[in-house]
């Protein structure tokens, strides 16, 4: 039996005209959230205190897929929603830190993420989707600090309306 091997290398954007219902680390557009920075030494660290945060915080959520890479700790998540289950996953690296002097810089793995609605309903006749009021980005924000994570970038005015 032939296996399947997915070769992740960074976090996907998301196409705000296919799923409008996500956000991303790697989005260029409206559905962009800023990367985090964790408190942990490893990404190995960083990734076993996501997973028991979410799986003791939120024991709806279930843990997809637990995969060591070369480049840091992919996880995935799946979780209830509104429209189904949607699909919440992470790639954290261990990866430095660019000292530009600046407050927000701290020292600790360099977390990524997108959390993507696995269903998209829309109204008909004008096949308009139907929102889900932001809850991609308010699990993520309530998340953050459940974990007491930075995000990257916070003496940024920015940081301060996310």
């Amino acid at each position: 039996m032939a296996r399947l091997v997915v070769l992740i290398l960074t976090i996907r954007g998301c196409q705000g005209n296919v799923n409008p219902n996500c956000v991303s680390t790697a989005s260029t557009n409206e559905l962009y959230a800023p990367a985090w920075r964790a408190n942990t030494r490893t990404a190995e660290e960083a990734a076993q205190v996501l997973e028991r945060t979410v799986l003791a915080r939120y024991p709806e959520w279930s843990l997809a897929q637990s995969q060591t890479l070369d480049i840091g700790e992919y996880r995935a998540f799946l979780v209830p929603s509104l429209f189904g289950k949607d699909i919440v996953e992470f790639l954290i690296k261990d990866e430095s830190v660019n000292n530009r002097n600046w407050e927000g810089d701290r020292e600790g793995p360099f977390v990524t993420y997108r959390s993507l609605a696995g269903s998209v309903k829309y109204i008909w006749p004008i096949q308009q989707p139907v929102s889900d009021f932001g809850a991609q980005k308010t699990r993520l924000q309530e998340l953050r600090q459940q974990l007491g994570w930075q995000v990257i970038g916070c003496e940024l005015i920015e940081c301060y309306e996310y």
